[in-house]
């Protein structure tokens, strides 16, 4: 066990703004002093040295001709100096570093402090401990995905915040952990197409790691909640927050002249950047674009064995069927963006559809209707692809009129 000495008592005059020793991490038998904020640390240089650190480049530097006492970190009045390095943080990393492996065991249970282990993978990070960092990120995915059982409700991916999805999803990308990028990505993209999450705390950090699922799926989401008045919506999170639910906001009342102090509460305003505007735009008109282009085009499909009719009968009853089915009130429900829900609807008809059921013959059918689960799995994978900026006419065109033609 570290023997702790007390802390440092300010002294009075000129030294009254002096720093305080950790209660902690002031180490009496270490041999390197440094001082973060207001605090100092006296650590061994040993164990900040190892996994190929920062550190150990900063104290293999040559000092030819110093004393000893004139080295940086070799006392308190000559400590090493951490800019931009807060007190906690750094306490997080020497925990990481000091604790015995039944503390760190601590890590591997539902119970686990996931926040200091978030901490611990971006010091490690920063700081270049290679093998901690490795171990720290991998403990991180193992309690959030459940592998020790059930985390926390606050950090279960099910029920959490969407700051607490951009916080794990910073840390995954920061650390390159592909598993953990992934799992989050998956979650946060579940729940925002269940309006759950609201899709504008995904645009930012989805236009920045160019994850082409979370910013296609977010930015789709809040096109379709929009809706005409292109109203942002709102930031809180929950479907009880979800525009179907709550209506205009506060933003789009006042724009009709309305007083939102007279309505419920709906919400915080979202306010969207610029660029994030240009890219719904171009996204409701390339995706307005999609619908006409597919809606007058059936899927196609190669006869099956077995068909004996199939040029004449089975096609051409597929593509009558299909021109009606996409007119009918229940695909016109859903708006002119939501291409995605127009084709899911048209699915559900034409499943039960008497004309499909009596003219085309069973395998016919059944690829038919397989096409268009490739269709929408192919839309929905390239999202993306229609919320470009304004100014690049040609990938705007290139995405709506090539998918489309693609697709059909």
């Amino acid at each position: 066990m570290a023997v702790v000495s007390p802390r440092y008592e300010e002294q009075a005059g000129d030294e009254e703004d002096a720093p305080g020793r950790d209660g902690e991490y002031y180490i009496d038998s270490a041999d390197c002093v440094i001082r973060v904020e207001d605090t100092l640390f006296r650590v061994h240089r040993y164990f900040l040295g190892r996994d190929s650190s920062a550190f150990q480049h900063m104290f293999s530097m040559p000092a030819e001709g110093m004393p000893l006492q004139n080295m940086e970190g070799s006392s308190d009045e000559n400590p090493i100096r951490l800019y931009g390095e807060s007190v906690e943080r750094f306490r997080a990393l020497l925990s990481v570093i000091y604790d015995l492996p039944q503390q760190l065991q601590a890590y591997n249970t539902p119970a686990a402090n996931v926040e200091r282990l978030l901490t611990i993978a971006e010091m490690t990070n920063k700081y270049h401990f290679a093998s901690t960092e490795a171990w720290a990120v991998d403990a991180l995915y193992n309690v959030i995905s459940g592998l020790h059982g059930r985390p926390q409700q606050q950090y279960e991916l099910g029920s959490c915040s969407s700051a607490w999805m951009k916080r794990l999803l910073e840390v995954a990308l920061l650390c390159g952990h592909k598993p953990l990028s992934e799992y989050v990505v998956d979650k946060w993209v579940e729940r925002i197409h269940k309006h759950d999450l609201r899709p504008v705390h995904a645009l930012e950090i989805a236009d920045r790691s160019r994850i082409r699922r979370l910013q296609g799926a977010a930015y789709y989401v809040q096109l379709r909640e929009m809706g005409d008045a292109f109203d942002p919506g709102v930031t809180e999170d929950g479907t009880e927050y979800a525009r179907s639910q709550l209506g205009a906001t506060a933003t789009a009342l006042a724009a009709n002249g309305e007083d939102g102090n007279s309505q419920k509460k709906t919400g915080t305003p979202a306010v969207l950047t610029p660029a994030q505007r240009q890219r719904l735009l171009s996204g409701h008109w390339s995706l307005t674009r999609l619908w006409e282009q597919l809606r007058a085009s059936p899927p196609k499909f190669q006869r099956p064995d077995g068909c004996t009719y199939h040029q004449h009968g089975c096609l051409r009853t597929w593509a009558t069927v299909w021109l009606d089915v996409g007119k009918t009130e229940t695909t016109l429900r859903c708006a002119p963006v939501d291409v995605l829900g127009r084709l899911r609807a048209m699915e559900q008809q034409l499943y039960m559809h008497a004309d499909l059921s009596c003219a085309l013959t069973p395998q016919c059918k059944r690829t038919a209707l397989r096409a268009l689960k490739v269709l929408v799995e192919e839309v929905e994978e390239g999202l993306a692809d229609h919320f470009v900026d304004l100014v690049d006419a040609e990938g705007v065109g290139g995405s709506g009129g090539t998918r489309a033609e693609a697709l059909s």
